[in-house]
């Protein structure tokens, strides 16, 4: 191949790929994107690299836990987006006036660095067939093809799912290096440090070594004992990165979502369960529709009910072990596929995520490579070269357009969170959770009646979902029915007392009847579970400091949540200064509200709010007259 051609293969390459994800970039913070990273102080770091251990802790269970390294490469999507953006996670709602502009400065460097990972890792990929079947053909076909299949969606445009493109980044890093270790050892350090780096990404990682060691033994000549001779420092070294992975896990930091303990998932269950959901993952490789986001999978309780597709897997893995024991390219791809789904689809129950797209990244990677290649090598068999390679070239291109089109259309509903749960309650319309985050988005949009319609069916479908209860107490409140919302608040309680929003609620259906004193009680309790909780410190500031009942009123106490807000937010958050400001005029001291009311004032106009400074400028108005806020 020429020089100039080299040079240009790589772009080759990856353009359908920049050209399906090109929508991508208007997909918003969705479901597991806002404890990870809206909410996640680990990610608010302005200079990660200064405390880069700081910035790699993240919060016990949520997505970045246990994997520092993905967690800071969020922090750094925080510290590099313009400082007067960086807080904006969220569009402005439909029918607003305030500009889009703000989150997309902010959310763009997310889905761009989300992106950059894909398209490396798609590189990468096509280094790793074309070393091991010597085919750039197939080699750039399999990596152009999955780079566009909208299974791939759950790890790129879904934000949070990094974990999972850089996991396999660093897989596919790993097996990189470890093959050109074969022409030069130098390569060897470098594959163990790619190794160590996917361990802090992901725990599935796991599987690296051995997938390196098989694919020593399928695609090189030798004895197994040779092999070890020739690469015992190599394997030595991606062993050991297994230390990496095992500190991490047992700091347990997710023992909510994962672990042996929980009695509605026994091992057994989960195990069971897996055999329909991996089959499930098949078929959505082969034909990627219906795509949803959080897939609602029912507890297999009996073997009867999986028996086909646990005989369908095992016949799968039985073949897969005797073609890797006979060294062949296709073996290698199905024990591959069965390492990289083990941790999470059959050894370790995940219980919030029964089944997930975003597992299937590069397992699909190794589907398509091993289809492509068949079709090659039955086409050489079957029909002259030029003709084989003319049939080969028109199969792929066909599959691409469809895949690029799939994948464009599937972007454009991450556009909105309500777009993407609304398609997720269309495909499973018994999916509890799909229905109670979509009605949230109702509630946000000031569509009470419809939030309620879909949380009556939430609650039914899933009667122990106390967010679901607690948020049709919300929905009936807001109706003006705060009679009938209080006892969902109180199964709500009933089911998880330690359900801290319950508190909320309770506290906002006072507010909506104007019965403040109660209000602010409710707002405190919450605080007790949730004392950084920066809404929560403001609204409970706020009713202290405003309201016009004075049981309700307290300036001095209204004065230590604000204040311990705007520490938390160091003094970038307008709306907790503006708090601030009201509680010290409440307090009488007006020198400090004039000063603090102006700090907001300048804040909220450097950021470019429209209706917030007309505000926060009638306030400061009656603080220079001496006067408090009532609301």
């Amino acid at each position: 191949m020429s020089g100039w051609r080299r040079r240009l293969l790589p772009l080759l390459i990856v353009l359908p790929a920049l050209v399906a994800y090109r929508n991508s970039f208007d997909g918003v913070f969705v479901f597991d994107d806002r404890p990870s990273i809206v909410d996640n102080p680990s990610v608010h770091n302005a200079a990660p690299w200064a405390h880069p251990w700081k910035a790699m802790q993240a919060p016990r269970n949520i997505t970045l836990s246990g994997r520092p390294v993905a967690s800071f490469t969020f922090a750094l999507n925080y510290a590099l987006a313009p400082a007067n953006v960086r807080d904006v996670f969220d569009p402005p709602p439909p029918g607003s006036l305030a500009s889009p502009l703000p989150f997309q400065r902010n959310a763009w460097g997310y889905h761009a660095t989300n992106l950059a990972i894909h398209l490396i890792a798609t590189l990468l990929l096509f280094g790793v067939v074309n070393r091991t079947l010597k085919s750039p053909i197939v080699a750039g076909a399999t990596a152009i093809i999955w780079s566009v299949h909208p299974l791939t969606t759950g790890a790129v445009t879904y934000i949070v799912q990094r974990v999972e493109s850089l996991m396999a980044l660093f897989l596919l890093l790993t097996l990189y290096c470890a093959i050109r270790a074969w022409e030069s050892k130098r390569w060897m350090i470098p594959a163990v440090l790619a190794c160590a780096l996917g361990m802090g990404s992901k725990e599935a990682m796991v599987g690296a070594p051995l997938i390196v060691v098989a694919w020593d033994w399928v695609f090189t000549r030798g004895t197994m004992a040779e092999q070890y001779r020739e690469r015992w420092l190599l394997y030595l070294g991606l062993a050991a990165t297994w230390l990496v992975l095992a500190a991490l896990v047992a700091m347990d930091p997710r023992p909510l979502s994962s672990g042996f303990h929980f009695p509605d998932w026994p091992w057994p269950t989960y195990f069971l369960t897996q055999c329909g959901v991996i089959v499930q993952y098949l078929r959505l490789a082969i034909w990627p529709t219906p795509l949803v986001l959080d897939y609602d999978v029912r507890a297999v309780t009996a073997f009867t009910q999986v028996a086909l597709q646990f005989l369908f897997l095992t016949a799968l893995f039985v073949v897969s072990c005797w073609g890797f024991a006979r060294r062949h390219a296709l073996g290698f791809a199905g024990l591959g596929f069965f390492i990289l789904l083990a941790p999470t689809s059959s050894v370790l129950p995940i219980v919030t995520e029964i089944a997930a797209e975003h597992r299937m990244y590069l397992p699909l990677a190794l589907i398509v490579a091993a289809a492509l290649a068949s079709l090659s090598t039955w086409l050489a068999r079957k029909r002259p070269r030029d003709r084989g390679w003319f049939i080969f070239g028109n199969v792929t291109a066909a599959i691409l357009i469809v895949s690029a089109l799939a994948t464009d259309r599937r972007n454009a509903v991450y556009a909105t969170d309500a777009g993407i749960w609304f398609d997720t309650v269309q495909k499973q319309p018994h999916n509890a959770r799909a229905r109670n985050n979509y009605a949230s988005d109702l509630l946000k949009s000031g569509q009470p009646r419809a939030a309620e319609e879909h949380l009556r069916v939430a609650v039914a479908e899933s009667p122990k979902f106390a967010e679901a209860e607690a948020n049709l107490g919300v929905a009936l409140a807001t109706q003006g029915k705060a009679i009938e919302a209080l006892p969902h608040f109180e199964r709500a309680l009933e089911i998880n007392p330690f359900y801290t929003a319950a508190y909320e609620n309770i506290a906002e259906a006072y507010g909506f009847q104007k019965q403040l004193a109660k209000a602010v009680k409710y707002f405190i309790k919450a605080l007790d579970q949730r004392p950084d909780d920066v809404a929560l410190l403001n609204k409970a500031a706020w009713i202290l400091a405003t309201a016009v009942d004075p049981a309700a009123r307290d300036g001095n106490q209204a004065i230590v949540y604000a204040e311990h807000a705007v520490t938390l937010t160091e003094r970038r958050d307008a709306s907790s200064l503006d708090t601030l400001a009201a509680a010290y005029a409440e307090a009488g001291r007006f020198d400090e509200a004039i000063a603090t009311g102006a700090a907001a004032l300048e804040l909220a106009q450097s950021r470019g709010d429209q209706a917030f400074p007309a505000e926060l400028a009638a306030r400061l108005a009656l603080y220079r007259a001496h006067k408090p806020v009532r609301m």
